[in-house]
């Protein structure tokens, strides 16, 4: 896509799309945008509302942290700022590299790769795992409701990926909630 961009940095930069958004090519537009939520809102209330109703996907979307202005924005990021510091940051990197050294090794043992499937869909479960405190016997389905969920933010979707986002936010939900009982029940650290 790297010609595509270079292509709208060049000519334009401030593409209005068919469904009326509109994309932005240059960092300091982009910024500009982020800084200023009095004047470009990242709350999508009303725009998800017809397309999501009552659901679970409405009630996960538009409460999230990339879906809202402040104080919500600022409340929320603040409860996850010290699991996001420099040296929380810092104190996961050997396990990553790990992590990394491991699925490359597992790779070259293969004789054919999926390099989603083999590598890079495994990083991010790692972190968000680690980040929650899932324990790792019990990661193997955040990768599916991820999908899922996020999958129900295409512009258009059909009636199976609704529903599959819905099931994928309860499921989810429903495992948080066992696991935060838990985690109550046995607490970690003085962070947990």
């Amino acid at each position: 896509p790297f010609p595509y961009y270079h292509a709208l940095r060049s000519h334009a930069p401030v593409r209005r799309m068919p469904d009326g958004s509109y994309f932005l090519t240059r960092y300091a537009d982009v910024e500009h945008v982020y800084k200023n939520p009095s004047l470009f809102s990242s709350d999508k209330r009303k725009e998800f509302k017809p397309k999501y109703g009552d659901s679970l996907l409405y009630e996960h979307h538009t409460t999230s942290l990339v879906f809202n202005d402040p104080p919500l924005h600022t409340r929320v990021r603040r409860l996850i700022a010290g699991a996001l510091a420099p040296r929380a940051i810092s104190a996961m990197e050997p396990a990553l590299v790990g992590l990394v050294e491991h699925l490359l090794d597992a790779m070259a043992a293969k004789r054919r790769i999926d390099l989603i499937e083999d590598f890079a869909a495994a990083i991010p479960v790692e972190v968000i795992g680690n980040l929650l405190g899932v324990p790792r016997d019990e990661r193997g389905p955040l990768r599916g409701w991820s999908l899922a969920i996020l999958g129900a933010l295409e512009p258009v979707i059909s009636p199976q990926v609704f529903e599959r986002g819905n099931r994928a936010v309860a499921d989810f939900l429903a495992y948080l909630e066992g696991l935060i009982a838990r985690r109550r029940a046995r607490p970690g650290d003085e962070h947990d």
